[in-house]
């Protein structure tokens, strides 16, 4: 009777732990999106918690997405379709639940572990708070929680707002090689003797018009030999077709559709967007930043004549 007994509670702790738990090997994410009917949400991780890009899709609200998936723990950005992203922690095993609303994405709720939790309740007391009361609140988190994953990400969004690649003026730009969407062939190599500005780029962070004009203005009045480098970081190609043709870029264009995961921002330590290195015939860094006026503009008098007047 007594050997039925644990028998009995043993098969009831099982199903417990299988009804609240994931399979071995991989990650899950369910869940809910009101008003998001038909969309294909993008998902990668800056951590390698999964390999590559996948998608999810989320049908008349729904979601329910698993991968193959090793690690412990790690992190995982969705992408919506309006560019706007949600992170979510997980690991080997676990299932995480997603409840939100289309209208309102930036309170979408993750469950599924103390993590996610734990990152939620603190996205909600940062939601309409100063940037000053905002860094207050994570630096406590941070501190009464050093190891948790949640205190990496809000580490690496703080360099992010530092210094957002790891390239410094004075540094040799790294070799490198892109097959431009025209199919011609860059390297650093093929840059030596000339000026070259890249500009990274993508569609969900604005002022793609701007910038592109302000390209256009300094490639019409350099006095010295110029190449300008468009690297677009959109995950959708599609994206991409649509702003070259409306914006016209004759300039070269680049992108594959890895965003940071891909080879070139990934060595350079690339953490936000959009970003511009300005660099001189011998390959060496003269300008880098992501604000043009002050960052870059000062340093283009060497390509142009001083009185241009390129960032207006």
């Amino acid at each position: 009777m007594r050997l039925l007994h644990c028998k009995v509670i043993l098969t009831l702790t099982l199903f417990a732990l299988v009804s609240c738990g994931g399979k071995e090997g991989e990650l899950r994410i369910t869940g809910e999106i009101k008003g998001l009917n038909n969309a294909d949400l993008t998902v990668f991780s800056s951590d390698d918690l999964i390999m590559g890009i996948d998608t999810i899709a989320v049908r008349q609200g729904k979601i329910d997405w698993s991968c193959r998936c090793d690690k412990k723990s790690g992190s995982l950005t969705i992408v919506y379709p309006t560019f706007s992203t949600l992170t979510v922690f997980g690991g080997n095993g676990d299932v995480i639940r997603i409840k939100g609303d289309a209208k309102q994405l930036r309170a979408t709720r993750v469950e599924g572990n103390a993590d996610n939790e734990a990152y939620t309740m603190l996205r909600k007391q940062t939601e309409d708070v100063t940037q000053e009361k905002r860094d207050s609140l994570e630096r406590a988190f941070m501190i009464q929680n050093p190891e948790s994953p949640v205190t990496r990400l809000l580490h690496r969004e703080s360099l992010k707002r530092q210094s957002p690649s790891s390239l410094y003026v004075g540094d040799v730009f790294p070799d490198f090689l892109l097959v431009t969407r025209k199919g011609d062939t860059l390297s650093a190599d093929s840059l030596r003797g000339k000026y070259a500005l890249i500009a990274f780029w993508a569609n969900w962070r604005g002022g793609n018009s701007s910038m592109n004009i302000r390209i256009r203005r300094l490639m019409r009045q350099a006095r010295e030999p110029l190449e300008c480098i468009s690297y677009n970081m959109d995950l959708n190609g599609s994206m991409l077709d649509y702003l070259e043709r409306t914006d016209t870029i004759t300039w070269h264009s680049y992108g594959d559709k890895r965003a940071f995961l891909a080879d070139l921002p990934s060595r350079l330590e690339l953490r936000d967007i959009p970003y511009f290195i300005l660099v001189d015939t011998a390959l060496h860094v003269m300008a880098i930043g992501g604000d043009w006026q002050k960052d870059i503009e000062p340093s283009l008098t060497v390509i142009t004549t001083p009185q241009d007047s390129i960032g207006r």
